[in-house]
């Protein structure tokens, strides 16, 4: 009995050992070698020069201290085809996920788990929408839809899995058969609908208020539905004196435009510099602070 009770003491011992092995494998993987190591591979390149195909000319591409691209191109194709790629380095992530979700695809990133959720969404037909709009666009629009396209593409050609993105790692374990597959104009008009599902959070509000109208008076229904309270905080930058106004809904409001001539200059400084110092210096001076692209 005794030897038996070492045995399984043992074997108990080797369970807890193991298990904390792999606790504390597990730990460093998600706490340190993700976040430090995997993450860094998806970090956009900011200076310097890229040389991709597909362009007519030189397109300069300036970041600010907030990491927002300022680009500047010769042509429309270059322009978008430059934005196309500036969003593929920033957030492919988020674009593959989305385009899933607006063609109602995301059991194929994630599984069996989401039919029920694409069974709703393609009832919804977003897809559907998207090829329509597609058939009926101009030459122009499709131009620049195209030109977009293509730049994602060119930085989709160059980038593989965690070099994308960070979640790419962690989409490995749960569905390792995924692969990345090209960006279309379809999926650009498809992920518009998703988006605008995604911002349609007071629709219910705005529908409400309409009915509403429809039996109480503009000041009745605004009782029931204030306006922004004065002493909240703006999102927007200070204009002018920095007050921030709010306004009943009345039947008599009336439509204001801002007069920027108005400003004193110390003004107008200030929310020019908000583009940041980094991008004027970049202009001027630094080939450094920002990223080329150049035509091959």
């Amino acid at each position: 009995m005794k030897k038996a009770g070492k045995v399984i003491g043992r074997i108990v011992l080797g369970i807890l050992i193991l298990a904390l092995i792999v606790g504390a494998g597990g730990m460093f993987y998600f706490k340190s070698y993700l976040p430090n190591t995997v993450a860094k591979q998806s970090f956009p390149q900011t200076d310097g020069e890229i040389k991709v195909d597909g362009l007519d000319g030189v397109v300069d591409i300036y970041r600010d201290s907030m990491g927002i691209p300022h680009i500047y191109a010769t042509t429309t194709h270059d322009l978008f085809f430059a934005q196309g790629y500036t969003h593929a380095q920033d957030r492919f992530w988020q674009m593959d996920s989305w385009r899933h979700i607006g063609s109602g695809e995301l059991s194929k990133m994630f599984g069996s788990g989401q039919v029920e959720t694409d069974t709703f969404l393609r009832t919804l037909g977003w897809r559907q929408t998207a090829e329509a709009e597609w058939e009926q666009l101009g030459p122009e629009s499709r131009a620049i839809l195209e030109a977009y396209t293509a730049g994602v593409n060119a930085y989709l050609k160059d980038h593989k899995g965690t070099a994308l993105s960070l979640e790419y790692a962690v989409l490995g374990l749960l569905s390792p058969d995924y692969t990345i597959e090209d960006w279309t104009p379809i999926h650009s008009l498809t992920w518009g609908k998703a988006m605008a599902w995604d911002l349609r959070g007071n629709m219910g509000d705005e529908i409400e208020r309409a009915v509403l109208l429809k039996t109480f008076t503009p000041e009745q229904v605004a009782q029931l539905f204030p306006g922004y309270p004065a002493d909240h905080p703006a999102i927007v930058n200070k204009i002018g004196d920095g007050t921030a106004s709010t306004s009943t809904h009345t039947s008599n409001v009336e439509s204001q435009t801002f007069d920027y001539s108005a400003l004193p200059l110390d003004t107008l400084a200030y929310n020019t510099s908000l583009l940041d110092d980094s991008l004027a210096r970049g202009m001027m001076a630094s080939a450094q602070t920002h990223g080329q692209f150049l035509a091959n």
